[in-house]
């Protein structure tokens, strides 16, 4: 019992110190509490939200003003503000570190917010946003994230306007394109009398417009249809166009949708003056021919701009070749080689000069379905090839190539050189070669409404089988006019010889001929027909044409011509012929 008072001195001494340890605490420093978020408050606050009662917080679609080319926009201003426990108070975008990106603007915009859109107002957290709310319905969010104080938010509701939606998100840059888009009022009804305006975006171009008269694709079940025509995309993708439509005035809605840029494009511009700093440099813009024809996709175009281009061009896809001006877009050789190799179907090369390939060729064609039209090709051993080789099981079955209203001048060994199946050579103008043009190895040609002058040989047709030559004019060849020769159902009508050293002569080797018609191509082997032909005068008799026929004779068609055999042209021309085509 006597230690009693003892324990209880303890004891109170222990309580004393545990009541001082509750009630007296060090001090700790203020930077420890100030940013602390569980005292820290931030406030968004809308001070005008861009429509007419600007604290509402409830804005409308603004409606297009038409041929602007500029989507309007409501200006929203509003204030980021933070107070702490001791009522201190800063104001988010004050300090230069405080920048737009922790802010975010989102919902049912035309366009994302970026710097330009979004931006600091003076002092006192002051912000103002720029954005086209593009439906009614939708909601317009403002949030700020402000890092070591907290995060707030306001919503604005968008009430009134019109619905606008097209079928397709996106669609591809260089082709023609239809848009459906369909325009519905705020309860989901078809408006057909809406009015709607394309705009591409970052040329602020207003390119197309139409009312609604509840016609088919104008209004008829709300919907509006618009072609998307290649030569309104410019050069380079990618690029948005907007879709604006009002209805009443001011119930405005908007819609956009991209142009997008494919891995091949389908348009690809050449201009011996691009270089890396030209837009689109290495995707849709060179600077060489053959880069573009690389890089453009299957069936696509190649535009190239006047120019001199030295090169010789691989073509094994099928694409659209086109130059801009044929006297000066240029495709030049330096001896070698050839200015055009075509080992592709369905190729077109239009609009150039193509020359100075002195031992080689202008354009050699070794495929099927292609076009060579309004070209010059001077100053090769060559001007065009259509090349096939029937004795090679593997090789492709050439043919239906057309080549139409092209100038051959100069080119040494000849103008252009035909084999294969139904091909067409119409409305050339071929001069100054050894021969203008050869039929060789062939089969259903058709060569008709050329111009063949000052050539060694105008037409010289060998081997081959049911060709057609039909009016031609023929004139002023050194020595022959035509040649046929070892041919079968070979057609000459209504063609006009003028002024050729011989205007023609034929030679039938009757076991070359059994050889190739029978044995190799089984066809019949039936003589020409001459009918209907000009020759220089007017004549009343019948024409003879005078002819070899031999044993087993090769090709021989220098003069003096040897001849025991006539053939006839039995209702001669007693006037020229007025045939169109290349001079």
């Amino acid at each position: 019992m006597e230690n009693y008072p003892q324990l209880s001195k303890a004891m109170a001494f222990i309580i004393i110190l545990l009541f001082a340890g509750l009630t007296i605490s060090p001090a700790l420093p203020a930077s420890a509490t100030k940013n602390a978020p569980m005292n820290e408050q931030v406030d968004l606050i809308i001070n005008d939200d861009g429509s007419g009662n600007p604290t509402d917080n409830a804005v409308d679609v603004p409606p297009y003003i038409p041929d602007s080319g500029i989507t309007p926009t409501l200006t929203i201003n509003f204030t980021i503000v933070g107070t702490n426990s001791s009522e201190t108070t800063a104001f988010y975008g004050d300090d230069p570190w405080e920048d737009w990106k922790n802010i975010t603007v989102t919902g049912d915009l035309l366009h994302p917010v970026n710097d330009t859109t979004l931006y600091h107002v003076g002092t006192k957290g002051d912000w103002n946003c720029d954005v086209t709310p593009t439906k009614p319905g939708g909601a317009i969010v403002l949030s700020i994230d402000w890092p070591g104080n907290g995060s707030a938010t306001e919503t604005l509701q968008i009430v009134n306007g019109t619905f606008v939606r097209p079928a397709v998100d996106s669609f591809p840059w260089g082709l023609d394109f239809k848009i459906i888009v369909t325009i519905t009022d705020m309860d989901g009804s078809a408006i057909k009398n809406a009015k709607v305006y394309l705009i591409w975006e970052e040329d602020d171009y207003e390119f197309n417009e139409t009312e609604g008269n509840n016609k088919i694709g104008n209004g008829a079940n709300g919907e509006y249809w618009f072609w998307i025509r290649q030569e309104d995309q410019g050069d380079l993708p990618p690029k948005n166009i907007t879709f604006a439509a009002q209805w009443y005035g001011d119930f405005g809605g908007y819609a956009k949708v991209m142009m997008e840029r494919p891995n091949n494009p389908p348009l690809v511009f050449v201009d011996d003056d691009y270089n890396s700093s030209t837009p689109g440099w290495g995707y849709n813009h060179f600077n060489t021919i053959q880069d573009g024809t690389n890089a453009v996709e299957t069936n696509g175009t190649v535009l190239v701009s006047n120019g001199t281009y030295a090169e010789s061009i691989l073509i094994n896809k099928s694409l659209d070749l086109l130059g801009e001006n044929k006297n000066t877009t240029r495709i030049l050789g330096t001896g070698n080689g050839t200015g055009v190799n075509i080992t592709a179907n369905n190729v077109t090369i239009s609009g150039f000069t193509i020359q100075n390939y002195t031992k080689g060729y202008g354009i050699i064609i070794a495929s099927s379905m292609n076009r060579i039209t309004n070209n010059i090709i001077s100053d090769t051993i060559g001007g065009i090839v259509i090349f096939w080789n029937p004795f090679e099981p593997t090789y492709p079955n050439n043919g239906f190539n057309m080549v139409t209203e092209n100038l051959l001048i100069r080119n040494e060994g000849f103008g252009i050189v035909v084999s294969g199946k139904n091909n067409t050579i119409l409305r050339n103008s071929i001069s100054q070669s050894e021969y203008g043009i050869m039929v060789e190895i062939a089969e259903s040609n058709n060569i008709s409404q050329n111009h063949i002058s000052d050539n060694d040989n105008g037409i010289v047709i060998m081997i081959s089988y049911d060709t057609m030559i039909y009016q031609n004019t023929i004139s002023k060849n050194l020595e022959l006019g035509l040649f046929d020769f070892c041919t079968s159902s070979t057609i000459i009508r209504q063609n006009n010889f003028i002024e050729n050293g011989h205007h023609a002569y034929f030679h039938q080797a009757v076991i070359l001929r059994l050889r190739f018609f029978k044995n190799y191509f089984d066809f019949p082997i039936t003589r020409s027909i001459w009918d209907g032909n000009y020759w220089e005068k007017s004549r009343i008799l019948p024409y003879p044409i005078p002819g070899l026929v031999s044993l087993n004779s090769g090709f021989v068609n220098d003069p003096p011509y040897r001849f025991n055999f006539f053939q006839i042209d039995r209702h001669p021309a007693k006037t020229p012929y007025d045939i169109p085509g290349a001079r």
